[in-house]
């Protein structure tokens, strides 16, 4: 199994902007969930917001193993800081097979910089993390993947209606498909929270299930999480 299995998810690592005293939070759990082996591990996101300012915490662990014996694993813990809708701080780290990658990021000027083992690249400021709850309107815009730190054009189609099951409870979701450097679906319950969200690799979808409480996101604050900054979309 390959990298690609988590650069859909988050950005990172250490707070850089104050988050008051008196702010809410929130936190979700879901299971990672191949086609072939089944459930291979956990991603948990806790979402704080206070005084215009939002911190998404994000924690991954994945093993995979067939006859006992792990064949890929990897770690990740994240955190992005948001002003408003603007992303201003980007902090993380990924161990994948003992390999480990660090990058971050940072709001400068007109420009977000993001920095990695790869190099320095600049951003325009409205991109955003590549996160399941930030993708929730059609249109075009720029994703910074978490992973490698690369700038990526993605387009958002999709927000049709779609009934799942999720826990033996059927939820009413809004489907949405990013298409970026590879294929991103995610299913938003009417509080904007993710039931659902998937990534596909060469032909081959990794799902990631909510677990924590249906009810919790039923009633969740609405719009909890930024909203990303997209255009639309001129290629119909």
């Amino acid at each position: 199994m390959r990298q690609w299995l988590w650069s859909l998810l988050i950005a990172l690592g250490q707070l850089t902007t104050a988050i008051p005293a008196g702010a809410q939070g929130q936190a979700y759990s879901f299971s990672a969930v191949h086609p072939v082996y089944g459930t291979i591990g956990t991603f948990t996101q806790s979402i704080t917001r206070g005084d215009g300012v939002t911190r998404i915490d994000s924690r991954l662990r994945v093993a995979v193993r067939i006859l006992g014996i792990v064949f890929h694993r990897e770690e990740g813990d994240y955190t992005e800081i948001f002003r408003g809708d603007r992303l201003v701080s980007l902090r993380g780290a990924t161990i994948t097979n003992g390999v480990r990658i660090d990058l971050h990021g940072e709001a400068q000027g007109e420009r977000f910089v993001v920095t990695s083992p790869t190099g320095v690249v600049e951003a325009p400021a409205d991109v955003v993390p590549s996160n399941p709850w930030l993708l929730k309107e059609i249109g075009v815009g720029t994703v910074v993947s978490v992973k490698t730190g690369h700038i990526i054009p993605t387009r958002v189609t999709g927000g049709e209606p779609v009934t799942i099951s999720v826990q033996g409870v059927t939820v009413a979701t809004r489907h949405f498909v990013a298409q970026g450097e590879r294929q991103q679906e995610t299913w938003l319950n009417d509080r904007d929270v993710p039931i659902m969200f998937r990534s596909t690799e060469n032909g081959t979808p990794i799902d990631f299930i909510l677990t924590s409480p249906v009810g919790d996101a039923a009633i969740a604050e609405a719009h909890l999480a930024p909203t990303a900054n997209v255009r639309p979309d001129r290629v119909r």
